[in-house]
């Protein structure tokens, strides 16, 4: 039996014209992006530590949204909230790690009982590509809201 293949995601990325602000290209679609401020960035559009915050609460939401149709579960909402913690000392070149330190998930789903809101903190754990790379190297907690 052949393994699936597997998915490749991609996305470039160059400076504009602007000092600290980058132009994001995902399948042709533009996002623009800022560097965060303890580098001098213009502070106006998402940095990327943001936008790795909201692709994983984005992929919460997806996840949330397939799961309640797989279950038969009416799902009328749902909303993630997600933060994290880092040093930014480290992103200006001290010597400091960089890295994130902590990531707080929250969700809230409106539709779903007190029984079944638990399977979909499941589904999210193991589902989410973003939520299982970034819990394998840095704590997330998840949470109901």
């Amino acid at each position: 039996m052949n393994a699936p293949a597997l998915a490749t995601s991609a996305a470039a990325c160059r400076l504009s014209n602007e000092p600290g602000r980058a132009i994001l290209t995902v399948r042709g679609r533009h996002i623009v992006t800022d560097s965060p401020p303890p580098l001098g960035g213009p502070n106006e559009s998402p940095n990327p530590a943001e936008l790795m915050l909201g692709a994983l609460g984005a992929c919460g939401t997806f996840v949330f949204e397939r799961f309640a149709q797989e279950q038969g579960i009416a799902l009328r909402g749902v909303s993630v909230t997600v933060a994290g913690d880092f040093d930014p000392r480290g992103v200006c070149g001290e010597a400091v790690d960089p890295r994130f330190q902590a990531i707080r998930v929250q969700v809230a789903l409106d539709g779903p009982d007190d029984t079944q809101k638990p399977a979909f903190l499941d589904a999210f754990r193991t589902r989410c590509p973003l939520f299982t790379t970034l819990s394998r190297s840095v704590p997330v907690e998840l949470s109901l809201a």
